[in-house]
């Protein structure tokens, strides 16, 4: 029963944030609501107004100047973690009708694996214990819940060229991390979990005095365990890369596994509860598309075509909000 109940919980893991990644429309699609703030279904954003356009007729008839590409900058950057970052901590105050569900469905399965976290946890000690492969690739694994994520964020950044789409996923990459680092931080502050490591695996929450604790002698990282950084961290990156390269069939399928991985990783190598992961992994899933939806809301580029004093021409708007 006890491994019944392990493999049960660790597919809710799978399933769960897969289920969100499926949720909201495909990217280019239009809503009515420019202002419209977070929401778990993240619905995709809509056309901002125009603030430049490049037309170029095909019959040359008409000498227009080359219009440069749509770049960043350390001010619209900043701009736009800043705005990302206040959706982030004022969505309880604007909690949709559409969101109810996969809140209420979250809370019922975290409470179902809370309650069940010590049996499940022991479980999958022992199978780690069991399988000699697990002891040998679950170390190197959940090193991409945090170096691994940071150095792949890290090459999009090295390699991508302005106004390149490897530049744009490397900057949304690292926008949507440490948005989950700055939330996490306080969650794990707010709740003071104990790490399974500590008393033989007995679960304790002690809320914020027990996190505070840790800067007392020997207490570094006891009450820091829900949700889990790791999992957050992979599952953020994972939905901004499978955003990004969406059209592609393997990129979002090894994402979600190397994040998957990494959740499972965590509970094997005694560092979080399963329950910590789950929603550690569901929040990534969250930011990460409200990063990437935000930022296209922001910046849409609309190619169109028209008759200009009797040539075909071709233009490219590029939109802000």
């Amino acid at each position: 029963m006890k491994k019944q109940k392990a493999w049960v919980a660790t597919f809710l893991l799978l399933i769960l944030p897969l289920s969100l990644f499926a949720q909201g429309p495909m990217s280019g699609e239009t809503k009515s609501d420019p202002a419209r703030n977070i929401s778990l279904s993240m619905p995709s954003a809509p056309a901002a107004p125009t603030v430049s356009a490049l037309a170029v007729s095909s019959a040359f008839s008409q000498s227009t100047p080359a219009a440069a590409p749509w770049s960043l900058s350390f001010s619209s950057i900043t701009r736009d973690f800043l705005k990302d970052a206040g959706e982030i901590w004022s969505y309880p105050f604007h909690i949709q009708t559409r969101d109810i569900l996969p809140i209420a469905s979250l809370a019922v399965v975290t409470g179902f694996l809370i309650a069940n976290d010590e049996a499940i946890h022991r479980g999958f000690i022992q199978y780690r214990m069991n399988n000699s492969w697990v002891k040998a690739v679950s170390p190197f694994i959940t090193q991409m819940g945090s170096y691994g994520s940071w150095a792949i964020a890290a090459a999009f950044l090295l390699f991508g060229r302005q106004g390149s789409k490897t530049l744009e996923t490397g900057v949304l990459a690292w926008s949507a991390i440490l948005q989950c680092g700055i939330l996490t931080t306080f969650l794990k502050g707010m709740f003071g979990r104990q790490r399974p490591f500590w008393d033989n695996g007995v679960d304790r929450w002690s809320g914020p005095v027990g996190f505070f604790s840790r800067f007392g002698s020997g207490q570094l990282g006891r009450y820091d365990s829900f949700p889990g950084g790791h999992s957050i961290t992979a599952f953020s990156l994972a939905t901004v890369l499978a955003m990004q390269y969406r059209e592609s069939v393997w990129v979002p399928i090894l994402s979600y596994t190397m994040a998957t991985g990494v959740a499972l990783s965590r509970v094997t190598e005694n560092k979080h509860w399963l329950s910590d992961c789950l929603v550690g992994g569901f929040l990534g899933c969250v930011i990460g598309r409200m990063v990437v939806l935000n930022h296209r809301s922001r910046y849409h580029i609309l190619p169109t075509a028209g008759v200009v004093n009797g040539s075909l021409s071709f233009a490219l708007t590029v939109s802000s909000r």
